[in-house]
């Protein structure tokens, strides 16, 4: 009963804690270039899309269009090891995720997969040649870090390891052959 009893006073001296640290806690103070606004001052002019989330971008009806092959990045192939199998390649169309196609699949409006190969993938319309080329990037060469050689100092020669120490026998074992022990009858 006693332990009841504790544990129902301490959650109220607890939930009195919490409150009255929320009822008189202070507010912070508001920075020194904020402006009150009342009903009778003007309304501002300035576009506030930004502000409330639009992505909305100002265009020019003057900019070109991009290349073909700048709106398409090869992420990855799959290129298949003969002629009778199919290949796969990732591909992403304007900076959105990259999606699989496979060969005479539609990558964007007309053009199709043609060909995939062990570093590239060619587009073009369906039954006809290709006209846009993709190719991944160059692998980076792998890090093969060694230790720096001092100048006039000798390269230290890699020796095998020592072999081991030689175990000697027991007294009785060292000139009698294996024998199998009899049993005394």
């Amino acid at each position: 009963m006693r332990l009841l009893s504790f544990a129902i006073w301490a959650v109220v001296a607890a939930s009195a804690v919490f409150w009255l640290t929320r009822l008189l806690a202070r507010a912070d103070a508001a920075p020194a270039h904020a402006v009150t606004v009342s009903t009778n001052t003007s309304v501002a002019a300035a576009d506030l899309s930004r502000l409330l989330g639009s992505t909305r971008v100002a265009t020019d009806s003057g900019t070109p269009e991009p290349p073909v092959d700048a709106r398409f990045k090869l992420i990855g192939v799959v290129a298949p090891r003969s002629a009778a199998a199919a290949g796969l390649a990732l591909i992403a169309v304007d900076n959105k995720p990259p999606r699989p196609v496979s060969l005479g699949g539609v990558v964007d409006g007309s053009l199709v997969l043609l060909a995939v190969n062990h570093r590239r993938a060619e587009l073009g319309p369906a039954g006809g040649a290709a006209t846009v080329r993709l190719e991944l990037p160059a692998a980076p060469e792998p890090n093969r870090s060694t230790r720096p050689v001092a100048a006039g100092a000798p390269s230290p020669a890699v020796s095998p390891p020592p072999p081991l120490p030689a175990m000697p026998l027991p007294a009785g074992q060292a000139s009698a052959p294996n024998r199998i022990p009899s049993v005394a009858r």
